[in-house]
């Protein structure tokens, strides 16, 4: 009995100081590495033989019709892409391992957002994994493309799929063939949908941003096939969506001027100053295009008045450097929209621009499939709706703070939330959208599963938007995030705080566990 009494006590201390652990910041992202690092060496769930659901019967657009990157990027387009790598070429694509950053969450919830060992920012180089380029003939529409560079992209949803072949890329034309293009554009981004039940964030808030005036990319969608010569043949990964890459062929055709400056900022304290040498900055701007020394100039001098002036001197100046009605305009967009994974918390997934027409900059959105009010690792479903337009940042954020106590600032960004609720951000108007999109890509969700169709059916379905919501949680078992749900709730709570009923509520960060 007295050994029996004792392994009792040891199995009730273990449980507790197990409980603790799990709360203790550093715990968690260890045992999270080390479950990542374990299913990096699991061999990958092979693609069915045949699609397991019905034949696609939707639209296969060809490429011979393709004359510019606008005939490409149509959100009612789904196009056939082929993937064929040799052996040697899928197993170069890694992921290579690097030291991974040790204690990358923070005490205050928010995580280190680059690691100097791997080549590219973001969680997944933070946790030791980096992306080599490897080579793949491309199958495009029916167009054939010898040696692309391809590797694989993304962070949350690479390591959401590392279990699978389904995996985030990127695809380089001219990695070795430089005469080689598409419609006058190199680069390609096929994000996988891991992180997006309902597969339409992304197109939906895109649009949003461009109707708003706004610049962002454009979308389209894509059957995606992969074949490992000697292993499978053209077998279907699913439904992609090919991302416009943000580069300076884009700016270009966009922007409509040049030189333009393209950063693509990964820090947690934007516009922060960090001294005279433009060292400091790259590291974590990561320019998308040569940047000149009169550029790197206009950056730091930026920074030095976010993070020096005083209050009178900052409200005065800060429209030399800003575009105010644009920036209102974008802050508007991500705070009705509630994305809490970009600048309004995380620090990434966004791009800023200098335009040399006014040496203003300006910004433009990225990655937004944790839009509309998804992003289950910042506070809970119902608070995300009921997000303050006045207090919209996680934790601090000392621009955005010191953007939001300038009046003239403030006035402009209230006026476009205005605007946006009078005109785009209407829910019958979004509703009508979401069944428009949800037509489109119904049957290629359909061919690749029945669980993947339910999910996504319940994620546009329509239905009163009253009662509560369930915990929202990570990972492929979350509750469905509803789209309808959030924007009927949303414009209802936008317009109370504007009307002043109620303050809004601040957004915190959820722990990891």
């Amino acid at each position: 009995m007295l050994v029996l009494g004792m392994g009792f006590l040891s199995l009730v201390a273990l449980g507790v100081t197990l409980f603790f652990l799990f709360r203790v910041p550093w715990f968690q992202t260890r045992l999270m590495g080390g479950i990542l690092n374990a299913q990096a060496t699991f061999p990958l769930t092979e693609p069915p033989a045949v699609p397991p659901g019905p034949p696609y019967q939707g639209y296969v657009p060809k490429t011979s019709s393709v004359l510019s990157a606008a005939d490409i990027y149509q959100p009612t387009n789904i196009w056939t892409v082929h993937l064929r790598f040799l052996p040697k070429h899928w197993a170069a694509l890694g992921p290579s391992r690097v030291p991974a950053v040790a204690n990358w969450q923070r005490p205050d919830g928010s995580v280190v957002l680059s690691n100097p060992n791997a080549s590219r920012p973001g969680i997944a180089g933070v946790l030791g994994f980096d992306m080599p380029w490897s080579e793949a003939d491309v199958e495009f529409g029916g167009v054939r493309l010898w040696d692309v560079g391809a590797r694989f992209k993304g962070n949350g949803t690479f390591l959401g799929a590392l279990r699978t072949y389904k995996r985030p890329f990127k695809l380089d034309l001219n990695k070795y063939d430089r005469a080689q293009q598409l419609a006058g554009r190199t680069l390609f981004n096929l994000h996988n949908l891991s992180a997006d039940v309902s597969c339409l964030s992304d197109t939906l808030a895109y649009e949003f941003f461009r109707e708003a005036g706004v610049p962002a990319p454009r979308t389209a969608f894509a059957r995606v096939f992969l074949t490992i010569d000697g292993q499978f043949d053209q077998r279907l990964l699913g439904l992609y969506l090919l991302v416009e890459n943000l580069d300076g062929k884009w700016a270009r055709e966009v922007l409509r001027a040049e030189p333009i400056a393209l950063f693509k900022p990964v820090t947690n304290e934007l516009f922060h100053d960090l001294g005279d040498d433009w060292a400091a900055y790259e590291a974590e701007y990561y320019p998308k295009t040569r940047i000149g020394a009169l550029q790197q100039r206009r950056l730091i001098e930026l920074a030095r008045l976010v993070t020096q002036a005083q209050d009178p001197e900052f409200a005065a100046r800060i429209g030399e450097f800003i575009d105010l009605d644009e920036f209102a305009c974008f802050l508007a967009c991500e705070a009705t929209l509630a994305h809490y994974d970009g600048i309004l918390a995380q620090g990434q997934n966004f791009l800023i621009y200098l335009d040399p027409r006014s040496n203003r900059f300006g910004f433009i959105p990225w990655d937004q499939d944790h839009s509309w009010g998804e992003f289950g690792l910042m506070d809970t479903a119902e608070r995300r709706e009921r997000a303050s337009l006045w207090h919209p940042w996680v934790g601090q954020n000392r621009f955005l703070e010191r953007m939001l106590v300038v009046d003239d600032f403030k006035r402009r960004y209230r006026g476009q939330i205005e605007r946006l609720l009078a005109t785009f951000f209407v829910p019958d108007r979004l509703a009508r959208r979401i069944d428009e999109l949800a037509g489109v890509v119904r049957p290629a969700i359909a061919e690749e599963s029945s669980d993947k169709l339910a999910r996504f059916e319940a994620a546009v379905a329509s239905q009163r938007p009253d009662g509560p919501r369930q915990p929202q949680r990570v990972g492929a078992n979350r509750p469905v995030h509803k789209l309808k749900r959030f924007v009927e709730i949303r414009a209802r709570n936008v317009r109370q705080q504007l009307d002043g009923q109620t303050e809004g509520v601040v957004i915190g960060r959820r722990p990891l566990r």
